[in-house]
């Protein structure tokens, strides 16, 4: 899902032309806070209430074994719909790590002092790692996020994914260009670092990866061909745009040195070994060897 503001600016302009007028921001959509800024601490307070009713009355009474479970079915659940939309603030988890330690270590007891019987870091690790497997609420937030990412790396047929793409990145690649629109979409595209981590680009068109900086063949290019790549008048420019290019002059600041022309030349007899597509699009496999992102998979690698 998608939050409404992330064109406010095109829903404003569509409303003005049509003669409509849009709700008061902030307002609340599917219990999430809408609106034309990043939401506050403020703006989630009612989220961290509902994880702050979870703890009921009879928590005290149950043993640890119990209470853990209550944080991993009952606390933390709660917040999983919201991590799968927005970035959560710091301040937002670490008042909801707060009630998920008072439930475990002190159940409806608030004024009860000390009594944690292990850190909160060792809690949260995998049981294999022995910890007891209490979700991470920072990581699992990330975790949710890139499917996002995924989807629209590789283009997937979805309204938004087409909307991002052909609004803002036509002729050029998401990571290698300035931030532009909703507070979503940014908090978003800066885990792209995270994503390109865990998946490698299969060239077909070459619209989704940069040339020289991005790992789409056994090398990065600007180090395997430095004295060439100091010639290139974008450093940025996409795969796609390299492949579609007239001549060299587009690409290069001619003339090129004697070290740069014979890169080139190696450059040239190794993107013969591809097949470019500029009628299909690229495919983004995970390092895991599956197709599909699993918010799972990649919780369990980052451990």
């Amino acid at each position: 899902m998608i939050p409404i503001n992330v064109f406010d600016n095109d829903i404003a302009a569509l409303a003005t032309a049509l003669g409509c007028q849009i709700a008061s921001m902030p307002f609340t959509y599917l219990d999430l806070p809408m609106g034309t800024t990043k939401p506050k601490l403020e703006d989630l307070t009612p989220l961290m209430d509902r994880v702050e009713r979870r703890l009921s009355s009879f928590s005290s009474f149950l043993s640890y074994s119990g209470r853990l479970e209550m944080v991993n079915s009952v606390l933390t659940p709660t917040v999983t719909y919201a991590m799968c939309s927005i970035k959560l603030p710091v301040g937002v988890i670490e008042n909801i790590d707060r009630a998920r330690k008072q439930c475990l270590w002190r159940g409806n007891d608030a004024t009860k002092k000390g009594g944690n019987l292990a850190a909160w870091s060792m809690v949260r690790r995998p049981k294999e790692k022995g910890g007891l497997a209490v979700l991470n609420l920072r990581l699992q937030n990330d975790a949710l996020l890139l499917k996002q990412l995924y989807k629209f790396y590789n283009k997937k047929d979805i309204p938004c994914v087409h909307l991002i793409w052909n609004r803002y990145y036509n002729s050029k690649i998401p990571h290698a260009s300035a931030e532009v629109e909703s507070f979503w979409w940014k908090d978003l595209l800066r885990l792209n670092v995270l994503y390109r981590g865990i998946a490698k680009c299969s060239i077909v068109d070459g619209s989704t990866v940069t040339f020289w900086g991005d790992l789409w063949t056994s090398d990065i290019l600007s180090i395997k061909f430095p004295r060439l790549f100091s010639f290139a008048h974008n450093p940025d420019i996409s795969v796609k745009d390299i492949v579609l290019a007239e001549d060299l002059d587009t690409i290069f600041q001619i003339p090129l040195s004697q070290p740069a022309f014979e890169e080139l030349l190696d450059l040239q007899a190794q993107l013969q070994l591809y097949d470019f597509q500029t009628d299909s699009v690229d495919s983004w496999s995970l390092i895991w060897g599956n197709q599909v992102y699993s918010t799972r998979r990649y919780y369990r690698l980052v451990f």
